[in-house]
């Protein structure tokens, strides 16, 4: 945290003050992630008010609607804020509803097509692995380039690119070509021309499986034991006083 206070100072983004007396902190920063704000309304396990922030972008959680609105009335009283209602996306991820049957799903459709459009692969052949078993034994070091020739002729490929591209894909919606990922990026500093075609597979991939997400289902075994995990954590953080309370 005190990092990225000074870096606000040293960089002049804001004008950093002293919190007025009068004032208080809406919520709790969260030590895993520093983008993640929580406050607790209820002595119940998922008795929370969490807010996810990231430059101007806002997703606020909870367990009751009435919460939800009472914090934005708050936020709206404090700075001026625009209320876009109930969420469509953020940070290039599309989040979709089936109310009905209980169930929330991330892609990042435009985000995926924007990716090949930008490596000229949108027309690009379907494939449908993530990695083909060639790969597996040719991305090895002995692949790598030994004349200066090719050296040259692969600095100008936009590999680094391309990897930082789709490991944004990965953290977000598609853990599934992680095992892909983790591949190519080994020999980044110096890559061969195997490595190029094997990124290139990847966004083969892609193109066969946009629209690809996670799915959180109210119903599955999975979903129930996930968020009974995390709720249980959360609350045991909280009551053990391992989470700073600033209210």
């Amino acid at each position: 945290m005190q990092k990225e206070m000074k870096s606000l100072n040293d960089n002049k983004t804001w004008e950093l003050v002293e919190l007025p007396k009068s004032k208080q902190v809406i919520a709790c920063k969260s030590v895993e992630d520093p983008c993640v704000y929580l406050k607790r309304v209820s002595n119940e396990i998922f008795g929370l008010v969490i807010l996810i922030l990231y430059v101007d972008d806002m997703l606020i959680v909870a367990k009751e609607k009435s919460k939800v609105e009472k914090l934005k009335a708050q936020l709206s009283a404090e700075c001026s804020m625009k209320d876009l209602g109930l969420a469509k996306s953020i940070r290039g991820m599309e989040i979709h509803r089936d109310v009905k049957d209980g169930r929330l799903w991330l892609t990042q459709g435009k985000y995926e097509r924007k990716v090949l459009e930008r490596f000229n692969m949108l027309d690009a052949k379907l494939v449908g692995t993530s990695l083909a078993n060639q790969f597996k034994h040719q991305l090895l070091v002995e692949f790598c380039p030994l004349d200066a020739t090719e050296k040259r002729l692969m600095s100008k490929v936009p590999y680094e690119s391309a990897i930082g591209s789709l490991m944004y894909l990965m953290v977000c919606t598609r853990p599934n070509i992680a095992y892909a990922l983790g591949k190519v990026s080994k020999y980044m500093a110096n890559l061969g021309k195997v490595y190029w075609k094997a990124v290139k597979w990847i966004l083969r991939y892609i193109k066969g499986t946009m629209g690809y997400g996670l799915l959180f289902d109210a119903h599955s075994h999975q979903a129930r034991t996930l968020l009974g995990m995390w709720t249980q954590i959360m609350h045991r953080i909280w009551t053990q006083g391992d989470l700073p309370r600033v209210m």
